[in-house]
């Protein structure tokens, strides 16, 4: 993914992730995007069966500290 620009201060934004625990793993896991509206699961507290996962990726801006994320496909 090409390093962006800030949009409010047009300063490059430093590449990053976002930590996140997912049933079976570890909680020290890299966030993931999921389709749909949350449904609560019995189990592990939301539904994932059938969507769409994908990473996210975060930039921060080091000068108005702005974090945009993305979840680019594939």
């Amino acid at each position: 993914m090409a390093q962006p620009v800030c949009p409010d201060c047009q300063r490059r934004m430093e590449g990053g992730f976002l930590l996140n625990g997912l049933p079976g793993q570890s909680p020290l896991s890299a966030g993931q995007w999921v389709e749909g509206a949350p449904e609560k699961s019995f189990w592990w507290g939301v539904k994932l069966k059938g969507r769409r996962r994908l990473a996210v990726y975060a930039w921060r801006c080091p000068g108005c500290t702005q974090v945009r994320l993305f979840a680019p496909e594939g």
